[in-house]
């Protein structure tokens, strides 16, 4: 085996080689074409033509020969070649000799790229990829527009009627369906269970161009009239799950919300409707047996409408027809008395857009921009080593070109050498986001309803296809090919014979000061901007949901189970409510261990039921609508008990507070604050808007206690919004949450409590079963994930920042061993050494803390309506960031200012 000394020789000597032969083949090309000139002119000569003649013609003759310019184009390109792969062996050999220096260059890449292909892919999948439907780009959702005298509109969905005019009337729109999702009981197949499902009308499937699995879709009969079609149709999972995948599944009869349902189809595997979470699929004409016996009569505007363009429409033209349908439907069918003087019309979005609002949309453009901009500086570290790398064999660059190297030749053999660290890095940078994009989609416990009405699915999860690979392919190759070419194109201008006089690496042009303005200076100071910036947007993330999590929301949440149950309406219709939760109740209280059992209409954290309140004895305002809004709660006696809220003032609810006694409410300390400020309102009587027996003056209740608040909304929301509570017992709807406190783990009696809730109603499922504990994490789910992004961000700005400042004191020092080993031969102390670099070194990291401060109290203001419980400029943040930076940064001058240490002192002076 050779010794590193003959192989470094050989290396050597193939690189002259190669400018040898080069030269050499220059040479012979010029001898043949002379030589051959020089026989055609004698030819000519003795064919009778004077000399010029016979001169001008030998040359015409030897220019259109091209047979020599293929030659010399042939051996160019072999000797390219050749040379090419000498130098890509020269740079693998070079990089297993400094593997870290390889790890550090490669990695950084390889990171940002893979970071900026998977923002890429997020984006993509939420932005741009159209939801996973035939010819999607043609489906649209049609809304409506109510628009009030003062000018304010609001969006909503259609009531049926107003669909059946829709569709008879619309032409730009070859087909129109009509859907809602719902949460649909069933029993076959197995134990229990609440689904999501979709109330479809028969154009559903065909409009998104759906072809079953097996059976067939609904049809228009199935239109035709009000359970006229007791049918069904299961997803493929619904059907591999419950029922096995029984091939003979068509004709099976299923019970659904108490109601027996023939199955007609099974839906390809995948599909799970627009809504993207539905299982069970049922004609419209079926909902008023299932759902709400009024689904089909009433003109309340709560059913989703979708269509496909006709062929030749566009959506410009299908908004204008709706903007004249509008009028028409809404003068044949008016709005609801109590607002008649609104306007109604319509128009239509496409489905893709409709998908996602503005403001997400936004967001996830300010985090592709955010990712952008830090696999630039990523670029920029890379370049930063490789630089610093060049420096260091200055002297082996000029000796090359002094024994013969050619200009493009140095640039190929240094441009190779980063291309191959700089390829590698970015090529796995591609691999590793491709193969991440399916596990990157944002948890389903962080998302919330960000579209129309909530009734569209995200359809957002990123696939790492063909466009993710090719946009990190592209991006892979740009940022190799710059990190490559930036340090190769220093040598078009070198100095060969500055570059081997003795000390060059201390006298190398361009200085080496770590206070004099450079362009690696300038990538420190923006690389240390940026980190503050996301440092201190991390920082207030994480302290605003560390300050959630301590809030108290105003109920004891260990060892309290939570769950829904939702019979139909049509089975428990609201008269007969009131006693099937008595029965509940009093079936689950048996349960052993079981405390306290209390129902609702809401989870805290999650949402409550709303309403206007009236005061009794005050201005009563002309439409009940503008009335002050309010949560409204229907609980048990046990409530305050079970949730272990306390009792401010007054009394609780008591068994005797029923549809036989006085009506009674008890209401939150915000709502006494806010409506009874400076008074007790013990005795005061209210009543409420639309929808209960307390919506009549003569129907009012009597405040008789006040409880403390509770956080019906998430905390980012209105959580203590004023709360007002009435006994179910006086009136209730049969779906409700359900509140167990117990003695022991709750998780441990939910069998007992679903045998509990079954001795009630037979086949009646437990839905979302939880502990408060699951549902507090949950409610603030969407906080802890931006906290961990951002934290995530912050960390790796923190890291390219510490990576370049290295990489520049580190290149500097470089440069200055000479001068550092003068100092030390003339009496420096190792630590002055140290503090002078470190000092020097903090320069442009001091620019940058001060210009990103600067920027970050502009643009965290911006963030202040996403902060809980934390002001956007709070001075702690913004001084641990200052302090952190400056501790990070000082780190990374003080590795390589210990190596400037131990240069020689000996060695320099004998170098003069």
């Amino acid at each position: 085996m050779a010794s590193p000394l003959i192989h470094r020789m050989r290396v050597k000597l193939a690189f002259l080689i190669g400018g040898a032969r080069r030269r050499e083949l220059e040479q012979r090309l010029a001898d043949e074409t002379r030589f051959h000139i020089e026989m055609a002119t004698e030819r000519h000569v003795r064919s009778g033509m004077s000399a010029a003649d016979a001169r001008r013609t030998a040359l015409a003759e030897f220019g259109g020969r091209e047979r020599w310019k293929d030659e010399a184009r042939d051996e160019y390109r072999s000797l390219f070649v050749e040379e090419l792969g000498q130098d890509i062996r020269y740079a693998l050999r070079g990089f297993r000799r400094s593997p870290a220096f390889t790890a550090a260059v490669a990695g950084t890449l390889a990171a940002g790229v893979a970071a900026l292909t998977l923002a890429f892919g997020v984006v993509d999948a939420a932005v741009w990829r159209q939801p996973p439907f035939a010819d999607a780009a043609h489906v649209s959702l049609l809304y409506t527009k109510r628009t009030a005298p003062d000018g304010t509109t609001r969006t909503e969905r259609w009531s049926y009627p107003r669909i059946q005019l829709l569709r008879k009337s619309a032409r730009a729109f070859s087909l129109v369906a009509n859907f809602s999702p719902t949460t649909l009981n069933i029993v076959d197949g197995g134990d229990p269970e609440s689904v999501q499902g979709e109330i479809v009308s028969s154009q559903y499937f065909p409009l998104l161009r759906v072809v079953m699995h097996r059976g067939r879709a609904f049809e228009a009969a199935d239109d035709d009239a009000p359970g006229r079609a007791p049918v069904a149709i299961l997803s493929y999972d619904l059907w591999r799950r419950r029922f096995d995948g029984d091939p003979a599944v068509l004709g099976r009869v299923v019970t659904v919300n108490g109601f027996a349902l023939t199955v007609v189809g099974v839906a390809p595997r995948g599909f799970r409707g627009i809504t993207d979470k539905a299982e069970l699929w049922v004609p419209t004409t079926m909902a008023p047996s299932l759902t709400y016996p009024e689904y089909l009569t009433t003109n309340q505007n709560f059913i989703s409408v979708v269509g496909r363009l006709a062929s030749g429409a566009d959506l410009g033209a299908a908004n204008a027809e709706l903007a004249t349908l509008g009028p028409r439907i809404n003068a044949e069918l008016p709005p609801n008395d109590r607002i008649p003087d609104e306007v109604l019309t319509s128009a239509a979005v496409s489905l893709n857009a409709a998908r996602l609002d503005a403001s997400t949309r936004r967001a996830l453009f300010v985090l592709l921009g955010a990712v952008a901009l830090l696999h630039m500086l990523a670029c920029a570290n890379a370049i930063n080593l490789l630089l610093g790398r060049a420096a260091a064999r200055r002297r082996e660059a000029s000796l090359r070109a002094a024994l013969g190297g050619t200009t493009g030749r140095l640039v190929r053999h240094y441009g190779a050498e980063a291309l191959v660290a700089a390829g590698a890095g970015s090529a796995f940078g591609v691999v590793v986001a491709v193969w991440l994009a399916p596990f990157v989609a944002v948890p389903a416990n962080v998302r919330y309803w960000r579209n129309f009405f909530g009734s569209i699915g995200a359809f957002d999860t990123p696939a790492g296809g063909a466009r993710v690979a090719l946009f990190g392919i592209a991006i892979a190759m740009t940022t190799a090919l710059v990190a490559a070419c930036v340090p190769a194109v220093g040598l078009v201008n070198l100095d060969a014979q500055q570059g081997l006089s003795s000390g060059a690496r201390s006298a190398a042009p361009g200085g080496a000061s770590l206070r004099r303005p450079s362009a690696r200076g300038a990538v420190v100071a923006l690389e240390t901007a940026l980190a503050v910036l996301l440092v201190v947007v991390a920082g207030l993330m994480v302290e605003s949901f560390s300050r959630m999590r301590q809030t108290d929301i105003g109920l004891r949440t260990d060892h309290l189970l939570t769950f829904w149950v939702r019979p139909s309406e049509v089975a428990i219709p609201p008269r007969a409510a009131p006693q099937f939760i008595s029965k509940l109740i009093a079936s689950i209280s048996t349960v052993p261990g079981v405390v306290a059992v209390s129902v609702d209409g809401g989870m805290p954290l999650s949402g409550s039921a709303s309403s206007t309140l009236i005061v009794m004895g005050r201005p009563v305002p002309p439409r009940l609508d503008d009335a002050p809004p309010i949560d409204r709660h229907y609980v048990g006696p046990d409530h305050f008990k079970t949730l272990g809220v306390p009792l401010v003032r007054g009394r609780v609810f008591t068994d005797a507070d029923d549809s036989e006694h006085p009506r009674v409410a008890i209401i939150s300390e915000t709502a006494a604050r806010r409506f009874w400020p400076g008074e007790n309102p013990i005795g005061a009587r209210v009543w409420f808007g639309g929808g209960s027996s307390f919506d009549r003056p003569d129907s009012s209740a009597e405040i008789v206690g006040v409880v403390g608040d509770v956080a019906d909304e998430p905390l980012d929301g209105r959580p203590n919004r004023a709360s007002f509570y009435t006994p179910y017992k006086q009136f209730s709807y049969a779906t409700r949450a359900v509140f167990v406190r117990t003695s022991i783990d709750p998780v441990a009696i939910v069998p007992a409590v679903r045998k509990a809730v079954a001795s009630v109603v037979p086949g009646l499922p437990l839905y979302d079963v939880q502990t408060m504990e699951e549902r507090a994490g949950g409610s603030w789910a969407r906080h802890r994930f931006d906290a961990i992004l951002f934290a995530t961000f912050g960390i790796a700005a923190l890291v390219l920042a510490a990576v370049g400042t290295y990489a520049v004191v580190a290149y500097a020092v470089g440069r200055r061993t000479r001068e550092m080993g003068i100092r030390m031969a003339l009496g420096a102390r190792p630590e002055s050494v140290v503090r002078l670099v470190v000092k020097e070194g903090l320069t442009f990291p001091a620019v940058g803390l001060a210009a990103g401060i600067a920027g970050a109290l502009a643009v965290t203001r911006l963030l202040a309506a996403q902060l809980y419980g934390i002001g956007a400029t709070d001075l702690r943040v913004f001084g641990a960031t200052a302090g952190l930076l400056i501790a990070v940064s000082a780190l990374a001058c003080v590795v390589p200012a210990l190596r400037a240490t131990r240069a020689d002192p000996l060695e320099a002076l004998r170098s003069e």
